[in-house]
Formats: C-alpha cells, structure tokens, sequence
C-alpha cells in the first residue's frame, strides 16, 4: 500500500475494507467506496497474484459488464481486460447491498475508479468515466439490479458455471469484502493514499508492436495453464521470431507454456495449416499444424495440468502426492459439484426404489452404470471429506466456516443416499430383462414360482 500510479489526487478510502482487502486470498475483487476532493465514488479493487509490467498498466484497460442467468434470478459479471496482456472476470450478488450502493454510486457520478494490488502492496489506480453506452447500458439494467432476488445458492452455482466454461476467457476473482456495509463509510476509519508521481524512467522501454495474447485457465484449479500469443501478418517466419523476442519479458514472467500462433496458409478453417512456434518453457523449431491438431495438443496438457507425476508411470505414487488439494477460493465449485451430484442422486434413488416392484424395465447395461457412477462418488466421497478438513484448519470468514460445515452434512447425505442406491441395484441386479431373457423356460418358470423373479405387472 504505498505507491498510487498514476493519478496525484489524494484517495481516502476505509482502512478496515483495506486491511480485509489485503488479507483475502488472491486472485480477489472487492466493491467499495472511495473519496476524492470531498465527492465519493465508487471503486473495484483488484489484488492479483503477480505484478503486471508497468507497459501494460500504463496502456490502461477495458472495463465492461453483463447479466447471467435467466428469469428467476440475474447475477452480474464484470470484466477487466489489460490490453495484449491478460482478463480477469468477477461475478458477483446484485442481491446485495454493497453492490446496489457502489452501481447506484458509478450512475450518480459517471465516474469510477479501480486499484489493481500487486502483490508487493502497491497500487496503481485508475480514473475511468462511464461512456453514454456504457451509462445506457448501465441504467437499461439497473431495474433488474435493483429488483434482483439472486439467493447464495443461485450466485454459487452460477459462479460454478461460469468457472468451467469462462466466456471471455480469463482468470477467475473471488469475491471478497461483501457482507460488511460498514465497509461504505468514510466517515471514520479514514485511510489516505499517498500519491506518488509516476518515475520518470521505467525498468525497460514497452515494446512499439504489442501482439495481442490469450491466457488460458485449467478448468480443474483456476490456475493459470497456457498462454497463446497471436502474430498478425506472418506469412514470413521472421515475423513469429520478432513476436517471440517482443514478448519475451511477459511470457517469461507468467511461466506457462506459450505458443506464438500464426495467420493461417490459405483459407480459415480446422484443417488449414498454421505456423506455430512454442517458446516457453522450451523452445522448439516452427511448426505446420491445423488447429484441429493444436487444439488436440493443448487438450492433452489441460487434462495434464492438475495430474502430478508422469501417465506413463508404472508405479503409482503416494496417495497424498496424487491428490491436487484446492485453496478456499475453489469452495464455490465445490459448492456446485456436491449440491448437483445430491440434487441427481436423489433422482437416481426415487427411480430405483420404484423399480424394486418391477426390475425387468432396467436392461445390465443401466445396472452397470449404475454401479460404475455411484461407487466412484462413494470414492470421490473421502477426498471431498479430507479436503473440507484441510479447509476447517485455515482461517477462513464467518461466511466460508458455515458454508463448509453445510457441505460436510451434504456430503454425509449424499453418503447415505449413494449407498442406498447400489444395495437396491445389488438386490436387483439378478432380475433385469437381459437376466430374464438369458433363462430358459424352465429356470424362469422355477424363478418366479420361488418368488426370486417378480412376474410381471401389467
């Protein structure tokens, strides 16, 4: 917290928003209120997990909203696009007080501001006044905003959602400082930022062609897993090399494996040959694939991304080196994945025990699914269990401590209702219609008089 870059303005914010601001894990966002020149104004605070060079943070970025969900209930998604460099994305309740003042402020005023926290506590801040479309846009909404009756369950499913399949793609900010409206008031616990003037000669000198670049997240962990880099122009090699040697400095200091990407040979499509240089961590000498090709490449590594040690391995390693545990920010997936995969065995069960009077509707095939899912989740059932322990021994918020106490009792339930499902499938597995057809006369006929096959019901 001690540098301000670029605006001189002094900024009086809430010293207890910031000091919770800081201790929440990164990647965070957080909404709040800020002061300056005795008018407030709303603010998004953002805390990364590495610092972005000052090239980039100088060329500003852009800032948009949307709306998810559906008719019953509406979350809102905020963007941050640092050009040529990286996008991050927040979700967050507009059933929620702290929301409702800091839009209903950013209409006000037309203006708005954002702090990016790197993680040497220094913050650059930007000044950013709301364009007609975006104030149109913005009021268009704001009735829905206002009226939105989003629960916590809506919001985590839908963050759930929005984190296997990011749209745009980017890295994903937890929503952090927003049940507390004390956290609003300037009036007390009054914090002022510093300014200090930008310095005059910077580390390096920003390249004269950025290229524009796309960080992919890995759909399990959040994290960042690969980093494409475009090259317009390329139908000389000598163009890849000097996108290479352009972006060294980013791509290098992410440290994901990154590919610069050409324009394809010929006309656009899947199976168009494209040159594709991999840069980092190795290089390797220019390629010609399709992006069917690639695509099939970069799959492999995002299923590999979360899967310590080598597939081809013939020994497996110990359990708590195979397991990939989760920092308290993947709670909302989790969150998702346990309420979903109740919500669906409890359908499962409703539909076997009406099959327990006539087991000749379900074939081997259903059966064996059957069992193949749900001892699987019965499997699943101890790693969530070991992970919601791992999670009670950190510090964690009023909010997050209740949250996994509620999934360690879902998870019991879900237990109980698995099990309950394969012993009735155990109990009616020797009676389905391939059993049934597979008997001849006489074994069925001895099978129902025994009472082990239930004849038929019409």
């Amino acid at each position: 917290m001690s540098n301000v870059y670029p605006l001189l303005p002094r900024l009086t914010v809430n010293s207890q928003f910031i000091d919770d601001f800081i201790s929440a894990e990164a990647p965070c966002c957080a909404l709040g209120l800020v002061e300056e020149r005795k008018q407030t104004f709303g603010v998004l605070a953002l805390r990364l997990e590495m610092v972005i060079p000052e090239e980039y943070t100088r060329t500003g970025f852009s800032f948009g909203h949307s709306l998810y969900g559906n008719a019953d209930f509406i979350v809102v998604h905020f963007g941050f696009h640092f050009y040529h460099y990286a996008t991050f994305n927040l979700l967050v309740n507009p059933n929620n007080p702290v929301v409702q003042t800091v839009l209903n402020k950013m209409l006000e005023t037309g203006n708005y501001f954002i702090f990016a926290v790197d993680p040497k506590g220094s913050v650059t801040a930007f000044r950013s006044e709301l364009g007609e479309d975006d104030l149109i846009e913005l009021k268009n909404n704001l009735p829905r905003i206002q009226n939105a009756k989003t629960t916590d369950a809506q919001y985590r499913k839908t963050v759930a959602l929005f984190e296997r399949n990011p749209n745009p793609s980017g890295q994903m900010l937890h929503w952090v400082c927003r049940d507390n409206t004390d956290y609003l008031d300037l009036s007390q616990h009054r914090l002022e930022l510093n300014p200090v003037a930008q310095p005059d000669t910077p580390k390096y000198s920003p390249p004269e062609d950025l290229f524009e670049s796309s960080l992919i997240p890995c759909d399990h962990c959040g994290e960042w897993a690969a980093q494409l880099i475009f090259a317009d122009d390329s139908a000389d090699e000598n163009v890849l090399e000097v996108c290479a040697q352009t972006m060294v400095h980013q791509y290098s200091e992410i440290n994901v494996p990154t590919w610069v990407i050409g324009e394809p040979l010929g006309t656009p499509g899947f199976d168009t040959k494209t040159r594709v240089l991999k840069v980092w961590p190795n290089r390797e000498p220019i390629q010609l694939k399709t992006a069917n090709e690639f695509d099939e490449e970069l799959d492999e590594l995002m299923a590999r991304h979360c899967q310590p040690g080598d597939d081809t391995t013939q020994d497996p390693a110990p359990a708590d080196q195979q397991i990939q545990w989760h920092p308290i920010s993947m709670l909302p997936t989790f969150t998702f994945m346990v309420d979903g995969m109740l919500e669906e065995s409890m359908i499962q069960l409703d539909n076997l025990r009406q099959a327990i009077a006539k087991p000749y509707v379900l074939d081997d095939a259903t059966l064996n699914r059957v069992f193949e899912l749900y001892d699987k989740q019965l499997d699943d059932q101890r790693y969530f269990l070991e992970q919601f322990s791992r999670w009670q021994q950190d510090r964690l918020s009023a909010a997050q401590t209740k949250e996994v106490n509620r999934l360690i009792k879902q998870s019991a339930t879900l237990k109980e209702v698995n099990e309950e499902i394969l012993q009735i499938a155990n109990s009616i597995k020797h009676e389905t219609i391939d059993q049934i057809l597979a008997m001849d006369e006489v074994e069925l006929a001895i099978a129902v008089l025994s009472g082990k096959i239930k004849p038929p019901m019409l």
